[in-house]
């Protein structure tokens, strides 16, 4: 009797509620294969930091073209590091080699590359330089490792490796490349 009566009428059929999900899964799942895979995410260069860069590779050759040229002035017998800063044991010690970690007191003097005086180191104040970790002109952590107590060094430096940007906030301008000679005191071992 029910069968006969119009549709509004019929009680409705049992959906299933797992049909919707069923429908979502496969849509997606369908979206997902005639996709190419995306690259990995690279950063957008803008022109101006490849300008910036341009910049500072120029200003980093004519500061090695200025160093070379002290070197070559002053007829200093220097060797040139792979860091970019020139260097010569003028004379070898007979103490301990430093190694990274040890603090050395150093003494003498460090000056701009246009013979300004800037800081003199004495054997009753040193400056001292705890290797590996020493903030100041960045190059000694390096190029210390190995020389003897008792050595005379001297270094040609270039400012990146000294105090950048920004100088000292002291006696040392920004941008300044720095000659140092100094002599190795007392190396203190770490413990």
């Amino acid at each position: 009797m029910m069968s006969n009566a119009p549709s509004f009428f019929r009680a409705p059929k049992r959906q299933s509620n797992f049909l919707p999900i069923y429908l979502a899964f496969f849509v997606l799942l369908q979206g997902q294969c005639g996709k190419p895979e995306r690259a990995p995410y690279a950063p957008v260069v803008s022109q101006n930091a490849l300008w910036l860069e341009e910049v500072n590779r120029y200003l980093s050759e004519k500061e090695q073209d200025i160093l070379q040229s002290y070197v070559n002035r002053q007829q200093l017998d220097m060797r040139h590091s792979p860091l970019g800063y020139y260097y010569q044991l003028v004379e070898e010690g007979r103490g301990e080699q430093i190694a990274m970690d040890d603090v050395a007191q150093l003494y003498g003097s460090i000056f701009l590359i246009d013979g300004t005086p800037c800081y003199t180191y004495s054997e009753r104040y040193p400056l001292e330089v705890k290797v590996g970790s020493f903030s100041g002109i960045t190059v000694l952590n390096t190029a210390l490792l190995g020389v003897r107590q008792g050595s005379h060094l001297r270094l040609v430096v270039p400012a990146y490796l000294a105090f950048g940007l920004l100088g000292d906030g002291d006696r040392i301008p920004p941008r300044s490349s720095l000659v140092c000679d100094l002599w190795v005191g007392v190396v203190m071992k770490k413990k």
